[in-house]
């Protein structure tokens, strides 16, 4: 009874996906990303980043303030477009107290987003393709699990907050409240440290919320992108080729060069044999070589032709068991003897000739 493979029936993905699957899946936009961990990272630079810039960021905008007094006194309010140059201010110094905390910020993100999936840019994701549009499919992603791990995500996250604004609030709200009776810069920096740690424990938080996603992420798009054992081999098929037509190509270059082998037989000098396992072919032309060389050899059915080629032929056939088996493990088809064996060779070649002379 033959043995049938269920897993290429069943298509089970167990096997891990090929390097060859993975690139296609960049290229096609699948990449293993957490929009969270993005989110968080630009969230904790820009926080550490406002600890260390927002006193220039508040000189900044009282003096903006002060200069908008001073300029409430000022004849140009009485001209036309008295509104352009308190308008052109107030956009020069929002940019220059707080744009670089927001490019800092971004480029953080960025940095991120290049880590979690590399630096190839693919617009594939954005052509145009019929299936999304259709409703059965747009369900199945609604009602999945996905769907389900973020909606208890996003529940844990709002839960998590919730419980540590709470926990602020009850602690800190007296202290808020004490601040009304205090100078108002002092007031200000009191409230402005405490939305700053509420901000941060924040932050922190999502951050293990977004490494505990990532960490899904990654499992989810793994066991996606996971290979069945018959996709693996068709995918080996694409890009090696088909091994049975490999074997049959390999099959009709070993025949071609069987046949030009035997074909460059009757040109040679002499045949020498063990006498019956093994038969090497020579050839030696003062002017046109160096040394003698192989032409053909074989071993078995093939050296039985090679024999009965060089009787066809009329070329000698003579027995040299040690010089036979030297020759065919180290010298190939189409090369010339080694040095070693310019002496045995010589001998057998001297016979020859002289044989041809005597006849």
């Amino acid at each position: 009874m033959r043995d049938f493979d269920l897993q290429l029936f069943g298509e089970e993905k167990t096997e891990p996906a090929t390097p060859r699957r993975r690139e296609k899946a960049r290229e096609e936009g699948q990449v293993c990303q957490s929009k969270d961990l993005n989110a968080v990272v630009e969230i904790l630079v820009g926080l550490i980043v406002i600890s260390l810039y927002a006193g220039y960021a508040i000189n900044v905008f009282v003096a903006w303030i002060k200069e908008m007094i001073s300029y409430l006194g000022s004849n140009v309010l009485r001209g036309d477009g008295w509104m352009s140059w308190p308008f052109e201010s107030a956009v020069w110094n929002y940019f220059v107290a707080w744009l670089p905390i927001g490019v800092i910020a971004v480029l953080a993100s960025v940095a991120v987003i290049i880590k979690q999936v590399g630096w190839k840019i693919s617009f594939k994701p954005f052509a145009l393709k019929l299936d999304r549009l259709n409703p059965i499919k747009g369900l199945k992603k609604i009602i999945s699990l996905r769907s389900l791990v973020e909606l208890v995500k996003g529940l844990l996250k709002a839960t998590i907050f919730a419980w540590i604004i709470y926990i602020a609030l009850k602690d800190k709200l007296p202290e808020a409240v004490h601040t009304v009776r205090i100078p108002f810069t002092a007031g200000a920096a009191v409230l402005g440290d405490q939305l700053w740690w509420l901000s941060m424990r924040l932050a922190l938080v999502l951050l293990i919320v977004a490494i505990a996603d990532y960490s899904y992420q990654k499992w989810d798009f793994e066991k996606k992108l996971r290979m069945s054992r018959h996709e693996i081999k068709e995918e080996h098929k694409q890009t090696e080729g088909d091994p049975q037509i490999k074997s049959k190509i390999r099959q009709r270059q070993r025949e071609m060069a069987k046949r030009r082998m035997m074909a460059s037989v009757p040109k040679s000098d002499v045949v020498i044999t063990n006498p019956t396992t093994l038969a090497i072919a020579l050839r030696y032309d003062r002017e046109l070589m160096q040394a003698p060389i192989v032409l053909a050899k074989g071993k078995g059915l093939i050296a039985r032709k090679i024999r009965d080629l060089a009787l066809e032929h009329e070329i000698p056939v003579l027995e040299r068991k040690p010089l036979v088996w030297a020759l065919y493990d180290n010298v190939e088809i189409g090369d010339e003897i080694p040095a070693e064996f310019y002496k045995a060779v010589a001998e057998v070649l001297a016979f020859v000739y002289r044989l041809k002379k005597k006849q």
